[in-house]
């Protein structure tokens, strides 16, 4: 599943920006100032998963370093047409390794895509990348009606699923997308050809008091007025 989303993101980078602009919604904007007003300038933080780093240009006019990192080469690439200020690394969230290096790290729109199994361990490598008191905000994603339908579909198939896990239709739907010209805008079929993971907030925040994470902000909200929303969590390292 983490191999198909890296090819299908560095499939549609080239046109990640005439799909989704220049600018980051409001919501992501406020919680992004909250963590902002946490880390006193210069500092040094962490854009994990970040993509084709649509968030990282208030970080850096916030008067911080960035380094940001993702799986896909791809979306890399037009992270660094963006921000060639920002120091940019192919890596995986599976993959953090940072020990204390960071005030405060973000991770927006991504978790989604992390199976059950490697939620724990991600937020126990955030915890260890950050310095002493360091913040994090990430988003999960709420999910939908939907959720229950696929995992039924899901089980009924014999995949080996937990409840929250869209996988149901990732392969016939991979097919048909990658299938596609490049040049072709992604849309919500390219997105159904992800797989997608939509824990229980309370599930969530056992994984955090586990991690030694404590939630200092939390909210629901989206740019999409027919979208279920995200929940924004500005965590701190205790």
């Amino acid at each position: 599943m983490r191999f198909k989303a890296e090819k299908l993101y560095d499939h549609f980078a080239p046109l990640y920006w005439v799909k989704y602009g220049r600018s980051a919604d409001e919501t992501h904007l406020v919680y992004l100032n909250m963590l902002l007003e946490r880390v006193d300038p210069p500092g040094i933080l962490l854009s994990a998963a970040c993509g084709a780093g649509l968030h990282d240009g208030p970080l850096l006019e916030a008067g911080h370093s960035v380094v940001g990192i993702d799986q896909s080469a791809g979306m890399l690439e037009r992270a660094r047409e963006r921000c060639p200020e920002v120091r940019y690394e192919k890596m995986g969230l599976q993959e953090i390794e940072f020990r204390e290096a960071f005030d405060g790290a973000t991770c927006i729109d991504a978790m989604e895509h992390v199976c059950p199994e490697d939620w724990p361990g991600i937020l126990q490598s955030f915890r260890e990348a950050l310095k002493p008191g360091g913040v994090l905000y990430f988003t999960v994603d709420l999910g939908g009606d939907f959720v229950e339908e696929s995992y039924e579909r899901a089980k009924a198939m014999g995949l080996p699923v937990v409840f929250g896990e869209i996988a149901d239709k990732v392969e016939e739907i991979y097919e048909q997308v990658q299938a596609r010209e490049a040049s072709m805008i992604p849309d919500e079929l390219a997105d159904s050809a992800v797989y997608h993971y939509h824990p229980s907030l309370e599930q969530v925040r056992t994984w955090l008091e586990q991690a030694g994470l404590a939630i200092e902000e939390e909210g629901t909200g989206s740019a999409f007025e027919d979208w279920y929303g995200y929940q924004h969590l500005i965590v701190r390292k205790r």
